[in-house]
C-alpha cells in the first residue's frame, strides 16, 4: 500500500482532534526517538512507554488503535505485557488490538514465543519506515474491515455478546492465511461446521445413551478441534471438559454438559453465519508467504478429512508437495513407498492411534531420520510426553495456528537438513581424521575414567567396544621409556600447569610401534576433565627422515649435497674466524663430461660420476668434506691447512685417482677433471666468495689445458666477471640482430666446381668484434640458448638459399650445424618442418650436420634420424674419427654422408697411420653408400691425396675461407681445379 492510501486508511480512524494513536513501548532511548519520528511522519499519535508494565497499564486506561511491543524489555518484558492485555481483554470482552513484536532476533523461535502469548506481527529492529508503513496499513485496514467497535451502541453490544461466543482473532488468523494463501479454508470450515456439528451433537447424545464412553470421547475431541480452530471459545471449552470427564465422569455430568452445549450451539453457529457472510465477495490475494526454494514432500495422516483438505491447500500453495493418509497403515505404506521429508501425524485416530504409528513408522532404517510433528488437541502433559516417547520431533495443538504451523515446519524441515549435514559431517570428520591419524582420549580425573576415540582405538588394534580405561590401563599402551613422562604430564596439566605438545610411542599388539604427538588440555568449564588429541606420525617422521636424506645427501653418489655442503661451510668460517684458522676450498669439474653425456647417454654418465665419487672419497681425509653440488661438479673443503702446498696434495691426488680407467659397458675410459683452489681467509672470507673464487680458478685450469689444478688469483676473477657479462650479451644477441651467417664453399674434386656451402655462425659484438661459434657455443649451451640459436641458423640459411636462387645462382646444397642438445629436443622437427614450408625450399638442399656424439645414445635419436629422413633432408656425421662411434655403429643410421676431421688432412703428411685411416674410412664409407667429405683443406698436396682416394668433396682455406652471403655468387662461377695454386688463393682471398 503506498504512502497515500495509509494516510486514508488513517484518516477513517481520526478524531476530530487527532489521528490513530499507537502505544509504543520501547526501552531504548534512541529506538524510541527513530520510531516516534517515523510514525509521526505518518500522521499517528504516539505515546511512549518504557517497559511492560506502564504499556498494560497505559492500555487499562486508554484505547489505542495498535501497540508496538519491544519484545525484550527490563522488568516486565513484551511476551509477559502482552499476555496481561490480552487477559484484560478477554475478561473485558472488547476486541484485541493489534500487537506488533519489535525484534531483534527474527528466528522460528521468537515468532512462536510471540505468536504463543497472542502478538499478531512482527517488526526487526532497526526499524525501516517503509516496513513500518506496510505493517500499519495492513493493520489498520484490519481493524477497520469490522473488528472494532462500531459508532453503534446497539452494534458494541452485539459484538461484545458474539465476542464471548466467538473469539474474533481466530476467525482474523483465518482471514489473513487466506489472504496470504489466496485458499478459501475459512469459508470451508465454517460450512463443515455448520453440517457437521449438528451431526456429531446427535452421535454425542446416541453415545451418552448407549454409555459409550470411548465413543464419546472421540466425538468431543474432535468437536473440540473444529471449536477451536474457529475461535468458538465458550463451546470448545465445554467439549474439553466433556472429553475429560468421558472416561470417568458421571453419566449425569455428562448429560448436563450436553445440556449446555446444545444451549450453545445456536448462538454459535449464528456467529459463524454472520462471519461467513461478511467472508463472502472479500478479496482474495496472492500468496504471500515464502516458498519453499525446491519442493519438499509432506505426508499428512489424520482421520479428520476437513482438516487433511485444509492442511494440504495451505501447504501446497506455500510450495509443497503433500501426501495424504487417512489411517495409520495407509500411512505406513506411503511414506516406505515416498520416503517424505516430514510427517504431521494425528495423536487421536481408531484403530492404530499416532503414537503406535509414529513408533512404528520411525523403526525401519530408511524412516529413521523423518521429522514427526505430533497434531493432537490433547493439551495435556502427559500426551506431549507421550508423542515424544514415541519419537515425535514436535507438537503442535488443536486447533492448529497454520502460520505458526508453517513456521514450525519449516523449523523441523531446516532441523532435520542440519542434523543430515551434521551427520555427514561428523563421517566426513571421522574419515579426515583416519586419513590424518587423528585419534583422541577423554580422561575424568575424578572418576579415573578414560574413554579413547573410535580412531584411537584402531590406532592401538583394540576392539571398538572397548573404549572405557582406567588411566594406568591406556599408560600400560605406552613405551616404558614415555610412560612415566606421559603421567607426569597429565597430572601437570590437571593442577593447572600448560605443558608444550610432546611424542611419545605406543605399543601396539601384533603391529610395529607408533610415534604419535600428543597435544593435553582441559575441558572448557572443568577443572576434573582432561581432553587429549593424539597423531600417529610414524610416516610423518619416516618421511622428514626422507626428505632430510634426499636434502643433505645426494641420491646418486651418496656424497653430501649442495645444501649440506653450503650449511657445512657456513659453520666452517664461523669456527675458522673464530679460532683464527685456515682451510682450502677446492672445486672439480670433470673434462668433457657433457659429450659422454650427449654420445653415450646418461646413464653411462651417472655410472661416471659413481666411479669419482668412490674415487674421491679414498682420496680426502677423516678431517676434509666432501660434497657434490651439481652435475658434474664436486667440492672438497680440505681443513686445518698449514701450508700452501697441503691443498696442492690433495688436488694431485685427485687427479690421479680420477684419471685411472674406467671399465663402462661401452669400453674403457680414462676420466679427466679441471680443479680450482681457494684459500680462506686469503681469497675470502664468506661463503660465496670463497665458492666464487675456486669456480673462476677451474676455469682457469680449463683454459690453461685441463685436467691440472690452478689456485686462485685476483684475475681469474675478471674471468669470471666477463664470462658472466658475455652471457648477459649473449642473451640479448638475437633480440639486437648482432648475430649473422658466413657460408664456406664445399667443392666437388671431380667437377672442381661449388656443389654446396656449409652455414657458419659469428657473433657480432659491440665492443669485442667479431667472435667465432667455439667462443659462445658452449655457453649457449650451458644458458639454455641453443635451441633458439639454432633455430635462427636454420631459419637465416635456408631464407639465404632460396634468396642465392631467385638471383640464379645455381642451386646449392646448404649444410647447417646442430648441436646434440638441439637435435634432442622434441621442436626440432615441426621447427625443421615449418622452416622449409615458409622459406620454399626443397627438403633435399637442407644437410643437417651432427656430430658422431648422437650417433650412440638412444633409440629415440634414431627416431629423429628416420622422420628427417622421411621429410628429404639430408643427415651428415660431422667430425667423423675424433668421437667414440665406428663405422660399425653408422651401418643402420639412415644417414647420407660423413665429415671426416682435419685432424686426419693435418697429418696425413706426418703419420703414415693417418693415411691408412683416411684410405680405410673413405673406402667403407663409399662401401656403406655414404658420401665422403674432407674439412680442414689447406695445401695442394692434400688436395692430390684426397682425389686419390675418391674422397667425393672438399672445403677449407685452400678453396675459400668463410665468407659473408654475397660473396657466394661469385665463388659459384669458378673452377676450382684448373690453373694454379695462386688462383685458388686469388678466389678465396
Amino acid at each position: 500500500m503506498d504512502n497515500h492510501h495509509l494516510h486514508a486508511t488513517i484518516g477513517k480512524h481520526s478524531s476530530a482532534e487527532s489521528g490513530v494513536t499507537v502505544l509504543l513501548a520501547e526501552d531504548n532511548k534512541v529506538s524510541q526517538q527513530i520510531a516516534s519520528v517515523m510514525l509521526k511522519s505518518l500522521g499517528c499519535d504516539v505515546d511512549i512507554v518504557c517497559n511492560g508494565e506502564d504499556a498494560v497499564q497505559a492500555h487499562s486506561r486508554k484505547k489505542y488503535d495498535l501497540v508496538l511491543m519491544d519484545y525484550r524489555m527490563p522488568g516486565t518484558d513484551g511476551l509477559e505485557a502482552t499476555t496481561r492485555i490480552r487477559d484484560m481483554e478477554e475478561a473485558a470482552g472488547i476486541p484485541p488490538v493489534p500487537i506488533i513484536a519489535l525484534t531483534v532476533s527474527d528466528d522460528d523461535r521468537t515468532r512462536n514465543a510471540c505468536l504463543a502469548v497472542g502478538m499478531d506481527d512482527f517488526l526487526s529492529k532497526p526499524l525501516k519506515k517503509q516496513d513500518l508503513e506496510r505493517k500499519l496499513a495492513h493493520w489498520l485496514m484490519v481493524w477497520d474491515c469490522g473488528l472494532s467497535s462500531t459508532h453503534s451502541q446497539t452494534r458494541a453490544i452485539e459484538s461484545t455478546t458474539k465476542k464471548k461466543t466467538l473469539d474474533g482473532r481466530a476467525i482474523e488468523r483465518m482471514r489473513e492465511l487466506e489472504q496470504e494463501t489466496g485458499s478459501d479454508i475459512l469459508a470451508r470450515t465454517i460450512n463443515h461446521f455448520l453440517q457437521q456439528a449438528p451431526k456429531d451433537m446427535n452421535a454425542v447424545r446416541e453415545a451418552l445413551k448407549d454409555q459409550d464412553r470411548k465413543r464419546l470421547g472421540f466425538l468431543a475431541h474432535n468437536l473440540k478441534y473444529y471449536s477451536a480452530t474457529l475461535g468458538a471459545t465458550k463451546l470448545t471449552e465445554q467439549c474439553r471438559l466433556l472429553e475429560k470427564l468421558s472416561q470417568a465422569g458421571s453419566w449425569d455430568e455428562l448429560m448436563g454438559l450436553a445440556r449446555d452445549m446444545d444451549k450453545n450451539m445456536p448462538p454459535t453457529m449464528d456467529a459463524l453465519r454472520e462471519a461467513l457472510e461478511k467472508q463472502t465477495g472479500s478479496s482474495k490475494h496472492l500468496a504471500s508467504l515464502s516458498r519453499t526454494s525446491h519442493r519438499e514432500r509432506l505426508l499428512i495422516v489424520d482421520d479428520d478429512q476437513v482438516f487433511r483438505k485444509n492442511t494440504r491447500d495451505i501447504l501446497s500453495t506455500a510450495g509443497y508437495e503433500v501426501l495424504e493418509a487417512a489411517y495409520g497403515t495407509k500411512a505406513l505404506s506411503l511414506a516406505l513407498r515416498h520416503q517424505p521429508d516430514l510427517v504431521l501425524l494425528d495423536a487421536v485416530m481408531e484403530n492404530m492411534d499416532g503414537y503406535e504409528v509414529c513408533t512404528r513408522m520411525l523403526k525401519f532404517p530408511s524412516l529413521s531420520d523423518i521429522p514427526v510433528i505430533m497434531v493432537t488437541g490433547l493439551d495435556n502433559h502427559e500426551s506431549v510426553e507421550k508423542a515424544y516417547a514415541a519419537g515425535a520431533s514436535g507438537f503442535i495443538i488443536k486447533p492448529v495456528n497454520y502460520p505458526q504451523l508453517l513456521q514450525h515446519i519449516r523449523f523441523q524441515l531446516r532441523a532435520s537438513q542440519n542434523a543430515k549435514k551434521l551427520l555427514e559431517n561428523q563421517e566426513k570428520l571421522l574419515s579426515a581424521q583416519r586419513m590424518a591419524g587423528l585419534g583422541y582420549w577423554r580422561w575424568d580425573s575424578r572418576a579415573d575414567s578414560l574413554e579413547i576415540s573410535e580412531n584411537l582405538a584402531a590406532m592401538l588394534n583394540l576392539p571398538a567396544e572397548e573404549q572405557q580405561y582406567s588411566l594406568d590401563r591406556y599408560l600400560a599402551h605406552v613405551h616404558s621409556k614415555d610412560r612415566n613422562y606421559l603421567r607426569s604430564a597429565i597430572i601437570a596439566t590437571t593442577a593447572g600447569d600448560r605443558m608444550e605438545p610432546f611424542n611419545y610411542q605406543l605399543v601396539v599388539k601384533g603391529r610395529p610401534n607408533i610415534t604419535v604427538h600428543q597435544e593435553l588440555e582441559m575441558a572448557p568449564n572443568s577443572t576434573q576433565v582432561l581432553l587429549g588429541t593424539v597423531q600417529d606420525i610414524t610416516q610423518k617422521q619416516a618421511t622428514e627422515r626422507r626428505m632430510h636424506q634426499l636434502t643433505t645427501t645426494d641420491e646418486l653418489t651418496g656424497l653430501a649435497s649442495r645444501t649440506c655442503f653450503y650449511e657445512y661451510m657456513t659453520n666452517t668460517i664461523h669456527s675458522a674466524e673464530k679460532h683464527q684458522r685456515e682451510f682450502a676450498l677446492l672445486c672439480l669439474d670433470l673434462d668433457g663430461f657433457k659429450d659422454i653425456n650427449d654420445s653415450l647417454g646418461h646413464n653411462v654418465g651417472d655410472k661416471l660420476l659413481k666411479a669419482v665419487a668412490r674415487r674421491l672419497q679414498c682420496v680426502v681425509r677423516e678431517t676434509d668434506f666432501l660434497a657434490r653440488v651439481s652435475g658434474d661438479e664436486f667440492f672438497i673443503l680440505i681443513n686445518e691447512v698449514n701450508q700452501k702446498n697441503d691443498a696442492a696434495e690433495v688436488a694431485r691426488r685427485s687427479l690421479l685417482a680420477i684419471n685411472r680407467p674406467v671399465v663402462l659397458s661401452t669400453g674403457e675410459l680414462r676420466p679427466r677433471c679441471s680443479i680450482g683452489i681457494a684459500r680462506y681467509p686469503k681469497d675470502g672470507r664468506d661463503l660465496h666468495t670463497l665458492i666464487k673464487a675456486a669456480d673462476s680458478a677451474m676455469y682457469a685450469a680449463k683454459n690453461q689445458g685441463k685436467h691440472r689444478y690452478v689456485f686462485y688469483e685476483k684475475t681469474h676473477t675478471r674471468e669470471a666477471e666477463q664470462r658472466l657479462r658475455m652471457e648477459q650479451d649473449l642473451r640479448r644477441a638475437i633480440e639486437l640482430d648482432q648475430l649473422t651467417l658466413y657460408y664456406q664453399p664445399q667443392i666437388d674434386l671431380k667437377q672442381g666446381k661449388i656443389v654446396g656451402v656449409e652455414a657458419l655462425i659469428r657473433w657480432q659484438h659491440p665492443e669485442r668484434g667479431l667472435i667465432p661459434p667455439d667462443q659462445f657455443i658452449d655457453l649457449a649451451e650451458q644458458i639454455g640458448m641453443i635451441r633458439a640459436i639454432g633455430d635462427w641458423v636454420l631459419k637465416t640459411a635456408c631464407k639465404q638459399v632460396a634468396d642465392w636462387q631467385e638471383k640464379g645462382v645455381p642451386e646449392l646444397r646448404m649444410a647447417v650445424n646442430i648441436s646434440p642438445l638441439h637435435f634432442n629436443d622434441p621442436s626440432l622437427l615441426p621447427a625443421v618442418e615449418s622452416i622449409l614450408e615458409e622459406t620454399g625450399l626443397s627438403p633435399s638442399s637442407l644437410e643437417l650436420e651432427i656430430t658422431e656424439n648422437v650417433v650412440q645414445t638412444t633409440e629415440n635419436n634414431i627416431g629423429i634420424f628416420q622422420k628427417l629422413r622421411d621429410l628429404g633432408v639430408r643427415i651428415s656425421i660431422d667430425d667423423f674419427g675424433t668421437g667414440y662411434s665406428s663405422l660399425a655403429s653408422l651401418k643402420s643410421l639412415p644417414i647420407d654422408s660423413l665429415k671426416i676431421d682435419r685432424v686426419f688432412i693435418s697429418n696425413m703428411f706426418k703419420d703414415t697411420n693417418s693415411t691408412i685411416l683416411l684410405h680405410s674410412i673413405v673406402d667403407l664409407a663409399h662401401a656403406l653408400g655414404y658420401l665422403v667429405v674432407a674439412e680442414g683443406v689447406e695445401q695442394d698436396q692434400e688436395v692430390d691425396v684426397l682425389r686419390k682416394t675418391a674422397c667425393d668433396l672438399v672445403q677449407g682455406y685452400l678453396f675459400s675461407k668463410p665468407v659473408p652471403p654475397e660473396h657466394i655468387p661469385q665463388l659459384a662461377t669458378q673452377h676450382f681445379m684448373a690453373g694454379s695454386k695462386n688462383k685458388r688463393l686469388a678466389a678465396c682471398s
